[in-house]
């Protein structure tokens, strides 16, 4: 993925696709949301899936419902996504989800 920056509204569902270079293998995937002290907001719901041949990326989406993140603090977040297959581990480089008030309020 090459997010380094995303605005979601408060209260706004969460739902980020994209691809991921890496070697055949077991991989599972974590992706974490954290204010910039570190504290932990939320878990993203992650999901990686296998490529079929003759695709070599994998498939990563990354999500959190509506009534979640209407609950997450306004202003940057940190986020990243940690890769493991075994003892193999690799995490993607930081970036950041900066949650916006909303304006239209039913």
């Amino acid at each position: 993925m090459a997010l380094q920056f995303f605005v979601l509204k408060r209260g706004a569902t969460l739902a980020l696709a994209g691809t991921a270079s890496l070697v055949t293998g077991s991989w599972t995937a974590l992706s974490e949301v954290r204010n910039l002290e570190g504290t932990l907001i939320a878990t993203l719901d992650t999901t990686l899936t296998a490529p079929t041949a003759p695709n070599t990326l994998w498939l990563l989406t990354l999500g959190k419902d509506a009534a979640s993140t209407a609950l997450w603090p306004l202003g940057p977040l940190n986020c990243d996504i940690r890769f493991v297959d075994g003892d193999e581990v690799i995490f993607t480089p930081t970036f950041q989800i900066n949650v916006a008030a909303e304006v239209t309020d039913a």
